[in-house]
């Protein structure tokens, strides 16, 4: 079994303003310059959407109208929690799972993201894994975290 990847980060605003950044926001902390698959196949920036409710997508729109699909929405539960199956660039049967949970810590709120399911993707999961690793440091800690701590309420 690969292990899950497991980040957690204390954020300057409530669960409500968390989970809103997360959800309503990721065009202020996504990076759409290298991590969409409009700007790596040579387009223009596209804009990213969550759409609030279970069964409902996150994807990204080109500026030509071309959507691409990330996720599906499995969980979700303002201000508590959310769960996406994640699948970019693969059918939604290779789907691995994103889970944040948001909860109160004192003036601020603690976010924990785990993205597990890894063995879906066979001999490359582990690999995935990795790659993940790394790239919810600069997108989840760094880029998250300042969305948030910028946007306190």
């Amino acid at each position: 079994m690969i292990e899950p990847v497991v980040k957690m980060i204390n954020v300057k605003c409530s669960p409500e303003m968390a989970f809103r950044v997360f959800t309503h926001d990721l065009n202020k902390w996504w990076p759409t310059h290298t991590h969409s698959v409009t700007a790596l196949n040579g387009g223009p920036l596209p804009d990213v959407f969550c759409e609030h409710q279970e069964g409902g997508k996150l994807y990204e729109m080109a500026r030509d109208g071309t959507r691409h699909d990330w996720g599906t929405i499995k969980l979700y539960q303002p201000p508590k929690a959310l769960s996406i199956l994640w699948h970019i660039n693969n059918p939604e049967t290779m789907a691995t799972c994103v889970d944040v949970t948001f909860e109160p810590d004192g003036e601020g709120t603690k976010v924990v993201l785990s993205h597990h399911d890894w063995d879906k993707l066979g001999e490359i999961g582990g690999t995935m894994r990795e790659g993940y690793n790394k790239g919810w440091v600069s997108v989840f800690e760094e880029r998250f975290k300042d969305a948030c701590d910028a946007g306190v309420d």
